[in-house]
């Protein structure tokens, strides 16, 4: 095998699995933080009487967020790497601690953001006699913080691999940017369904959907005591965060086959991915069909 050949291969799968794992954190961040979709259901509670300890920083959709966040770091990280080779370091070293540095600073700056916003929205609910609960802040603030740095070093580091590894002509920030957006992308269209659907309204039938009079009416208590924002990911991590790690992972590791396999040019990825759409929707059906013809139809689709 030639070397070229086998650095791509390398690259491709270490590509597919730092996209992977970043997938399963940013969704449990945004769900740390009752960002994205399900904020708005967090807000509304306390306007019909229900009281919440949940965080909500909400700073910004999820896409410009994330794609801030990782810009940040990964500029950061790409200043720091080059005056680290000045000082004798390896590329590789230096790439991975100026990497770590970047996605620190950005932690802090997405925990200062969070607390200002985590304090004004709630206070501004004070005429719904919403109080404002410092546990509620403190206790998930450093858990945030810490999802926040490792979704920004892992996309960081992806950009890293795209730029050197797998020849993309682009700078690694201009990368960054990018991978954040479709990241966060993908994770408010997909892993927040489980968040907001399933985990606060769980009071409510399973698959009946939100409904208009329902959204505010979000569940209050969990497992032991009050729900907060930092049982919300255990939950989510189970489902959402896999969906969207799967997305994302699977777009990264589909499209690095592109220069592996030349068959198609650059359509190579698209006609991967179409074929595992086709192959996913055929067994979606079929295992949908199953169920029904297994365990009868929905509740409410009796005559249907």
């Amino acid at each position: 095998m030639e070397p070229v050949t086998l650095t791509l291969m390398i690259g491709v799968g270490l590509a597919g699995a730092i996209a992977f794992i970043a997938g399963i954190i940013e969704d449990a961040e945004s769900d740390a933080g009752s960002s994205s979709n399900p904020n708005s259901q967090v807000q509304l509670a306390p306007q019909i009487g229900h009281i919440i300890t949940y965080y909500d920083k909400a700073i910004a959709g999820e896409p410009p967020q994330n794609g801030l966040w990782a810009a940040g770091a990964c500029t950061i990280a790409l200043l720091l790497s080059w005056r680290f080779a000045d000082l004798g370091m390896g590329q590789y070293y230096a790439i991975f601690f100026a990497a770590v540095a970047g996605a620190a600073v950005i932690a802090l700056i997405q925990g200062c953001l969070g607390i200002f916003a985590h304090i004004s929205r709630i206070t501004s609910m004070a005429a719904f006699k919403q109080p404002l609960y410092w546990h509620a802040l403190l206790t998930p603030l450093p858990y945030s913080m810490g999802l926040c740095f490792l979704t920004a070093l892992l996309l960081t580091l992806l950009s890293f691999v795209a730029s050197g590894i797998l020849g993309n002509s682009f700078a690694p920030p201009l990368i960054a940017l990018f991978m954040g957006i479709t990241l966060g992308s993908i994770a408010s269209g997909t892993g927040d369904i489980h968040y907001g659907a399933e985990r606060l309204y769980q009071h409510l039938p399973f698959g009946s959907g939100i409904a208009i009079s329902n959204q505010g009416d979000i569940d209050l208590k969990g497992e032991y005591g009050f729900r907060n924002s930092v049982d919300t990911p255990y939950f989510c991590m189970r489902f959402g965060g896999t969906i969207t790690a799967l997305a994302f992972g699977l777009l990264i590791f589909l499209d690095g086959w592109s220069r592996l396999f030349t068959f198609a040019g650059p359509w190579t990825s698209i006609i991967l991915e179409a074929v595992i759409v086709a192959i996913l929707f055929i067994f979606l059906n079929r295992l949908e069909k199953y169920t029904r013809d297994s365990y009868g139809p929905y509740p409410g689709q009796e005559d249907a």
